[in-house]
């Protein structure tokens, strides 16, 4: 019977990655679909002819708007702040009882507030400052989704490491910044990985602060997307196309901290 636990066992991990790669396959497929074929009863799950003017089109719209570049800027300047900040608030929040355990919580949870319950004043204060339209008040705006996340994440990656370790560095003559550099980060290197991952990922994927707040020139990846219609409907293969391509630098993230995210996804689950 034992053949029969494992056959059940890798047919069900079978199904569940088939469900959440279906999506990314039928993006791809989408993309190098003819026109004519996009939208058909019943659907086909393959391309029976197989075009790449979709991507052509798709890198025309690039070239002519700086949303690939700004996403770019965006996503990659708020995960750096978002990680610098985050691993010290984390850190001093593992090691010392500031607040407890409700205030870390509460950090975490201003970032549960929908963001179009806050738009309008948000709105309203960035064109006060003269920020629409820039960089400076995306980054800003979107510190708010990622960085809460990363204090949080860094706080419980952090809280699996012994205090041991960081003892024993301060009697061989570590500072408290040198305990943290040469002990503390390295173990937690997976843990800073994962995070970095997910904050990427959630500024990279960021629409309602950007379509609201830009205009052209630091309106973002996902807001081009948003508008790929005409007077016929929706440009499916072109929006396909831009999604793929807009999956490239999570996947490029993804394959340089592969190493680490299975470790770092699983730290703390098992003591």
């Amino acid at each position: 019977m034992i053949w029969l636990r494992y056959t059940v066992k890798y047919a069900l991990i079978a199904i569940i990655v088939s469900f959440f790669v279906f999506p990314i396959y039928w993006m791809l497929i989408t993309s190098i679909k003819a026109p004519q074929f996009v939208i058909t009863y019943p659907p086909l799950f393959y391309p029976p002819e197989v075009t790449f003017d979709a991507y052509h089109e798709a890198l025309f719209r690039l070239r002519g708007a700086p949303a690939l570049v700004n996403s770019l800027i965006v996503a990659s300047v708020t995960t750096v702040i978002s990680m610098v900040l985050g691993t010290i608030a984390g850190h001093a929040f593992a090691r010392y009882p500031i607040g407890g355990f409700h205030l870390p919580f509460w950090i975490l949870s201003t970032r549960m507030m929908p963001a179009v319950a806050a738009i309008i004043p948000l709105f309203l204060l960035v064109k006060t400052l003269g920020l629409l339209d820039t960089h400076v008040a995306l980054i800003a705006l979107h510190l708010i989704v990622t960085l809460p996340f990363a204090v949080w994440m860094m706080r419980g990656f952090f809280l699996e490491v012994p205090k041991d370790l960081e003892e024993a560095a301060f009697i061989d003559g570590c500072s408290k910044w040198g305990a943290f550099f040469r002990v503390a980060l390295p173990v937690v290197a997976p843990g800073l990985a994962v995070t970095t991952l997910f904050c990427f990922i959630f500024s990279w994927n960021e629409f309602i602060f950007a379509l609201i707040l830009t205009r052209r020139n630091a309106s973002t990846l996902p807001v081009l997307i948003s508008g790929l219609h005409s007077a016929h409907g929706v440009l499916w293969s072109e929006l396909s196309a831009l999604a793929a391509i807009g999956l490239i630098p999570v996947v490029v993230l993804a394959l340089f901290a592969q190493k680490h995210l299975v470790r770092g996804l699983t730290m703390g689950a098992i003591k």
